[in-house]
């Protein structure tokens, strides 16, 4: 398969696969699509098995095929993990040096100690949650509740609902946040940034809770999906299409 551009049909992100078509003879199978529309709706790089899809735009993606094949769930436990692990050490050995050289220049180091002891605390933090997200168990309501946060952190004071149904191999989850004071452009925008660090607005910056984004690597890896979309004048409307641990790809 040559390199493909997918676009979203209605020139907006697209709420779920049927939105998509991609350029060129060659028709595209529905896990293509699939996965040029998750790579839109994170904003980032996705991969499956041999293909990957690289963001252009908010509604355009390219779809590649490449040798080889690297789980995701493998850069994610070397990387993140071993970081982690060895940013605590380091700090944890930063703490003992600076309580040491303190006593021996008869020094008071309490102030410096206490500060690296709250870093290492974070690490630690971070380190459970990271570790958390492994396990199978749960999966499903934690990642409700990081939907939930966001849309709350995005939007505001706003009445929330959550339903879940099946279809075929996957459990949707559904959750529909609805805003009293934003209009439908300006919960389109917001509805842009769930898959991103939150509360991530430009005046803002980075939010230092990662939300819904934290959640990417763990979706690559199992091929599960998060499509978004407005209805309405102000219902911000997120799906989680989980599959079953039966149906996930080794």
């Amino acid at each position: 398969m040559l390199p493909t551009v997918v676009h979203a049909k209605a020139g907006s992100p697209p709420r779920g696969v049927e939105d998509l078509s991609g350029d060129g003879e060659d028709s595209l199978d529905r896990e293509s699509l699939i996965l040029a529309g998750q790579a839109l709706t994170w904003q980032s790089v996705f991969s499956s098995g041999p293909l990957t899809a690289i963001p252009l735009s908010g509604t355009s993606a390219l779809l590649v095929r490449h040798d080889g094949e690297t789980r995701p769930e493998e850069w994610h436990d070397r990387f993140v993990l071993g970081l982690v692990h060895r940013m605590k050490g380091e700090l944890s050995i930063a703490a003992v040096t600076a309580r040491l050289l303190a006593e021996a220049a008869d020094e008071d180091s309490g102030e410096d100690t206490e500060l690296l002891a709250s870093a290492i605390d974070g690490f630690a933090g971070l380190l459970g949650e990271l570790e958390e997200e492994r396990r199978p168990g749960g999966l499903a309501e934690q990642m409700v509740r990081d939907v939930l946060r966001t849309h709350a952190a995005l939007l505001g004071l706003v009445h929330q609902q959550v339903s879940v149904r099946r279809h075929e191999e996957y459990t949707i989850h559904t959750i529909r946040s609805v805003s009293a004071h934003l209009t439908r452009s300006e919960i389109e925008r917001l509805g842009r940034q769930v898959g991103l660090p939150w509360p991530a607005r430009p005046k803002n910056g980075i939010g230092r809770d990662l939300g819904m984004a934290r959640w990417r690597t763990t979706m690559e890896s199992q091929r599960h999906q998060m499509w978004c979309r407005v209805e309405k004048k102000n219902v911000l409307v997120t799906e989680l299409w989980l599959r079953g641990p039966q149906e996930r790809s080794e």
